[in-house]
């Protein structure tokens, strides 16, 4: 087939789009899979909702993350109207390498295979706590999203950092403001702020502990993330030349705001990632799954990967936009222009997965799905969300055997972003197990 250098064809996304995104896409993929659309409040992108043209976006080198370096009037009002604020392009999953690259190595001890299965027992702990919480309302509907969902996640990504565990919930609603592109963009951004003077608090009061105070290289790292940022990004303004020559206490600011942004990145990533993964394991789990979960539940695990495949959490990639031409399937994109792999549509594909929006408990083979993304920007923290999305249905389950939804999905309100994907409320009936 020849290459067309024609642009791809432009459609006009209708404003329920994110509640009725599933039932689009299949037209969407039989002409091309590559559109100029226009999301539902602004912005204008290229939207790519084939998986083999997902898998090559993902993987493309020439494409861009951060907005801050570019002067494409597009892409500059697409972060504007998507992102929490255009600061958070020095953040990780906006960040191009060789920063990318540097960044991602200050945070990477948090999700290592050993570190996270170390967390296993606390995750455990913190889901039968919330989980004994809720058996006074065990009689009535309960939302399990502020019950459960929201506070599991929160606590846990809280912990690794070595967070006040009086200050989660304050954690959770500035994350949970700056993340969700419905909210005007003056309220994101001063969620941003708050959380960004909050954190620098907290660094500033950890460089005061003993521990910090009195170590040295041969030292092991602390156990807490915060401390381990702390070091880490000490070292690395004392090895960039220019900083280094600061007088001591401007090195030290230099030092805490590079702490405070992948903090905060880690937290956005951390909660609002498995809150939706664990909402959505829920909300899609009919009386027959739920039986067949509770009759065998080591198959909770393929449960949760199926989930992320027909209802990730994050339903698009996070922006990219073109520098030199890039042609994908039949179209030539031009540079300056920005590009949303659609996940949630490529993981639904039907030339890649057989019966596509069902879950399926045995095994598929076959491609892997994409909700965590692909190459250099594949989710750093998901090892850890799949960690909690498993054991947080697991422990619901073992308690709870008999709960069932007390809405049905299609009647739940939903968010509406670009950024995340769930129910806004998860009204569920806990019917105990019998004692």
């Amino acid at each position: 087939m020849t290459t067309s250098h024609d642009p791809p064809p432009r459609v006009q996304l209708p404003d329920d789009f994110f509640r009725r995104a599933y039932e689009i896409y299949p037209s969407l993929r039989e002409a091309g899979g590559v559109h100029e659309v226009t999301f539902p409040g602004g912005g204008t992108a290229i939207l790519i909702t084939d998986y083999k043209l997902a898998r090559q976006a993902l993987g493309e080198e020439s494409l861009r993350k951060n907005p801050a370096a570019t002067t494409s009037p597009e892409v500059k009002q697409f972060a504007e109207l998507t992102l929490p604020a255009l600061a958070m392009a020095e953040r990780l999953p906006w960040s191009d390498p060789p920063e990318h690259t540097r960044l991602r190595a200050l945070v990477a001890d948090a999700f290592t295979p050993r570190t996270v299965a170390a967390l296993l027992p606390r995750v455990q702990e913190i889901a039968e706590k919330l989980l004994t919480d809720l058996a006074a309302a065990a009689d009535e509907p309960v939302d399990l999203l502020p019950a459960y969902a929201t506070p599991l996640p929160v606590q846990v990504i809280c912990e690794v950092l070595g967070v006040p565990a009086a200050d989660h919930q304050q954690f959770g609603e500035w994350v949970q403001t700056m993340l969700l592109s419905q909210n005007p963009g003056q309220e994101r951004a001063r969620a941003s702020k708050k959380f960004a003077y909050y954190l620098m608090g907290q660094v500033s009061l950890r460089r005061q502990r003993a521990d910090l105070v009195s170590w040295t290289p041969d030292d092991p790292l602390p156990a807490d993330l915060l401390g381990t940022l702390i070091i880490r990004c000490d070292a690395a303004v004392a090895a960039d030349p220019p900083i280094a020559e600061l007088p001591t206490a401007d090195r030290i600011a230099a030092a805490d705001r590079a702490i405070a942004t992948n903090t905060t990145v880690l937290l956005a990533a951390g909660y609002e990632t498995t809150r939706g993964l664990i909402a959505n394991s829920i909300m899609l789990l009919t009386p027959e799954l739920r039986d067949e979960l509770v009759a065998d539940p080591d198959r909770i695990d393929t449960y949760v990967e199926e989930v992320l495949r027909i209802a990730s959490p994050g339903p698009f990639a996070t922006m990219r936009y073109t520098t030199a031409p890039l042609v994908l399937g039949q179209f030539e994109i031009p540079p300056g222009r920005v590009v949303i792999v659609g996940l949630g549509a490529a993981n639904t594909d039907p030339a890649v997965f057989d019966d596509p929006l069902h879950v399926h408990l045995g095994d598929r083979s076959g491609p892997i799905h994409l909700a965590f993304g692909l190459g250099m920007h594949y989710c750093i923290g998901a090892r850890l969300a799949r960690l909690e999305g498993q054991v947080a249905l697991r422990a619901l389950l073992a308690r709870y055997p008999d709960l069932s939804l007390a809405a049905a999905p299609a009647t739940l309100p939903m968010v509406e972003s670009i950024l995340t994907a769930g129910p806004q409320y998860l009204p569920v009936r806990l019917a105990p197990a019998p004692v």
